[in-house]
């Protein structure tokens, strides 16, 4: 049954759910809604590349057609140094990191929701097995754990979702597993233990939904992280094929050619930049949005 309240004049009239709330407040933040209609955008183009470029990101090479700059006719962006249009790299290889972003956070959210949930409800020797190797891989540098990892299992667009999942799930686990403590304690919870509710249903249907809220804005800025973390390991050599279109791939091949064609970085730079900073605009929105002493 919907719930109601009553109103001023005595009325009766239904309540606002949590989150109709929650969407309401996100929809009054200007710049979450101007990072939301960015990030759009690009997915949009990336996902229809066939429809805005004629050119094949790998194969059409024109050697005649070498760095041409941007605004050369049939090539608004430019060519580069093998004569492949840098428009049609530049949304193929948005596919790949974006998409490559997304698989990342999720990954990484459901390996660091589920270990932090059973961290926290059961606590004891598993919370302090848990919680010691999640401090054991957050005290190494982040990026280094990745190349390590990506070293050893060779360099694929695969093996980098695993190597950045390996070492963005702990924040996850960190988070889920404060959640978790802070609700268990509370008077819904302690009536499903009474009713002898199983562990599971416990944690998955009465605790995890209340915790969705600071989890779904760690998971809007974690994949802004691992699109930089994975432009970066492309950049250094150690993801994606080169032939293959990649923002990171992208930066690598033209940093030869800073000074003569800068066009080549300055590019997929800006695409970078542009997609993390709306992520991160939406991840801002949604933290406003979700936080309980902004509500009104």
């Amino acid at each position: 049954m919907k719930k109601e309240i009553i109103n001023d004049d005595f009325s009766m009239v239904p309540a606002k759910s949590y989150w109709s709330d929650v969407g309401r407040r996100f929809l009054k933040n200007r710049i979450a809604l101007l990072g939301a209609l960015i990030l759009g955008i690009i997915v949009f183009m990336c996902a229809a590349a066939p429809l805005f470029t004629q050119y094949d990101p790998v194969k059409d090479m024109v050697l005649g057609d070498m760095l041409l700059p941007p605004g050369t006719p049939g090539h608004i962006l430019g060519t580069d140094d093998y004569g492949r249009d840098i428009f049609s790299r530049l949304l193929y290889g948005g596919r790949t990191s974006v998409l490559t972003g997304l698989s990342v956070a999720i990954v990484s959210a459901a390996v660091g929701v589920t270990l932090g949930c059973i961290s926290g409800y059961f606590g004891g020797i598993i919370d302090n097995l848990i919680m010691r190797f999640t401090d054991i891989m957050m005290s190494f540098p982040f990026l280094i754990i990745a190349i390590a990892i990506m070293a050893a299992l060779g360099s694929s667009q695969k093996n980098i979702v695993i190597a950045l999942a390996i070492v963005s799930w702990p924040r996850f686990a960190r988070l889920t597993r404060g959640q978790v403590l802070s609700i268990k304690t509370q008077e819904y919870v302690e009536s499903a233990n009474t009713a002898g509710y199983s562990d599971m249903r416990i944690m998955f249907n009465h605790i995890l939904p209340n915790c969705m809220g600071p989890i779904i804005v760690q998971l809007t800025l974690a994949v802004g992280s691992a699109i930089l973390s994975a432009a970066s390991l492309n950049f250094l050599g150690l993801g994606v094929d080169a032939s293959l279109p990649d923002w990171g791939v992208m930066l690598n091949q033209g940093r030869n050619y800073l000074q003569t064609a800068s066009y080549l970085t300055t590019i997929p730079g800006i695409a970078i930049s542009l997609t993390v900073l709306a992520v991160n605009w939406i991840g801002d929105g949604l933290r406003d949005a979700f936080d309980p002493r902004l509500r009104v």
